[in-house]
Parts: C-alpha cells; sequence; structure tokens
C-alpha cells in the first residue's frame, strides 16, 4: 500500500483541532501525519503535543500557513499528499478511498465534501463536479481544498506551495498542477469542511481575490476569453453542479441551499 503524508497547519483553532487529529489518525492506511504549528496562544500546540508519538508535532514560529503548509510537505516522505486545515476533518474511510485512486494511477484528484457547524452538524452537501485547467484559471469552478490530494512528485514538479501566498495559496498550487495533470473528480465524499465567521479567507476577500490574479500570472500570465464562450461555459458548469446537488440532496434541500448562499448563510 502506497503511504500518504498529511500536514495540519495550525494555528489558534482549540476549539476544533482534536476533532481534526483525531480524524487524520483513526484512517486505516499506511500513514505519516505531521502537525506544523505556529505557537499558538489558545491551547491548540499543547493540544498537538498530546498526540507526539502518533504524529510528528512541530511547533515554531511561522510566516502563516501557507509556510507551516509548505514546511510540512518538506519534512514529508509518503508518495501521496494532502493538508486538512485544524477546523475540517476527514470521513471515516477516506485515505483508504484516495491510496486506491493514486494506486489505480492517479495523480491529481479530489472528492465530495459534507460542510458542517462548529458542533459537526451538516450543513449542506457539496457535490464536486469534474473541471478542467480552463475551468480553475478562469473562476468557473473552485476545487474543494480539504478533499484534494496529489502525488509527490507532481507536487515537486509544480514547484511546491509558495509560502509568499497567504489567502490563495491553493488556488495558486492547483493551476500549477493542472498544467502538468488535468485533475480528476472522484465521485466520493473524502472531508468535511468547517464552515464558521472566523476563517481567514472571508475577513479579506480583496486579498484573496488579489492572489488569484498574482497566480493567473504565475501560470503564464493573462489569457482573455471572450464574453459569450465565458458565459457559456460557467452556465454549463453551473447547470452540472445544480444537476449533481438534486441527485445527492433533492430539488428542494438544493433550492433551499441556494437561496442560503445567496444570502451569505452558507459557503
Amino acid at each position: 500500500m502506497a503511504k500518504i503524508s498529511i500536514v495540519t497547519p495550525s494555528y489558534n483553532q482549540a476549539q476544533y483541532v482534536r476533532r481534526t487529529i483525531e480524524s487524520v489518525l483513526s484512517q486505516d492506511v499506511d500513514l505519516e501525519y505531521i502537525i506544523v504549528d505556529g505557537c499558538s496562544t489558545d491551547g491548540s500546540a499543547e493540544i498537538a503535543k498530546e498526540y507526539n508519538g502518533c504524529a510528528r508535532v512541530i511547533v515554531e514560529k511561522d510566516k502563516g500557513q501557507s509556510d507551516a503548509i509548505a514546511k510540512g510537505f518538506a519534512l514529508a516522505t509518503g508518495e501521496i499528499l494532502g493538508w486538512l486545515n485544524s477546523d475540517d476533518m476527514y470521513l471515516p474511510g477516506a485515505l483508504r478511498q484516495v491510496v486506491q485512486a493514486y494506486e489505480e494511477g492517479q495523480e491529481f484528484f479530489y472528492g465530495h465534501v459534507f460542510i458542517v457547524d462548529a458542533q459537526d452538524a451538516l450543513l449542506r452537501k457539496r457535490i464536486a463536479i469534474p473541471a478542467n485547467f480552463d475551468d480553475l484559471y478562469y473562476g468557473r469552478y473552485i476545487i474543494p481544498q480539504e478533499a484534494t490530494f496529489f502525488s509527490k512528485m507532481l507536487y515537486r514538479a509544480a514547484g511546491g506551495v509558495d509560502p509568499s501566498f497567504h489567502y490563495a495559496m491553493d488556488y495558486d498550487l492547483w493551476l500549477r498542477l493542472a498544467l502538468l495533470q488535468q485533475p480528476k473528480r472522484l465521485d466520493t465524499f473524502l472531508s468535511c469542511f468547517r464552515y464558521h465567521h472566523n476563517q481567514k479567507s472571508s475577513r479579506r476577500p480583496d486579498l484573496y481575490t488579489r492572489e488569484v490574479q498574482l497566480a493567473r500570472m504565475k501560470s503564464g500570465g493573462m489569457r482573455p476569453e471572450s464574453m459569450l464562450k465565458s458565459s457559456s461555459h460557467r452556465t454549463t458548469l453551473l447547470l452540472r453542479k445544480i444537476c449533481s446537488n438534486i441527485a445527492a440532496s433533492g430539488l428542494r434541500t438544493t433550492i433551499a441551499d441556494l437561496i442560503k448562499k445567496k444570502r451569505g448563510r452558507l459557503p
């Protein structure tokens, strides 16, 4: 069985980090788990240290989340890589499905996600749909970071996580990975994304947007697309997303979720 290395960047998420750690360590795979804590002040580091022996725990100052992720991946020895933020969780059996996909020849892939609240209650299902480099580049579709995995070989070939990115480090990496190999959608639920009001990306959408533009420049410069073609592709993807969600959750729930998203009550 191929070995998988998971990195968790940790900073001041004591309310959630234990559930994150245990969701990783409960996986029945050949696992290497690396937790990189940037000297949390709320007890997160102390919680992480309880798992020394089951995980490699590093507590030291860093330059932010992307720096912690890059640091962890630099130490990773597994053939497969992924990172799980300290407020998210893997579903039981998820990493076994990831290893199976890798052993079947996939090197860059992602799956479906449950979106949960602070108490782990299900808010909605996020059904992943197939997407290619252009879909990512033009912002037609966002790959769910917490359910995305890639080979170490491909990660290194793409240049790794760029520590200068603090908001769109995942988007930047996805573009560079997709230039080497188109991502593959796995039709299975792999993880839980926790929705709460203290998330970093929700605080500075302007900085996220700026880094998205930088990532596009890094992956080959700005590529204009006609308004007609862009509208057509976005409409097609939107219909695919809606149909996938109806199949998974039913028409009534899908409509209710769309209304909540529009009102800012769901991601």
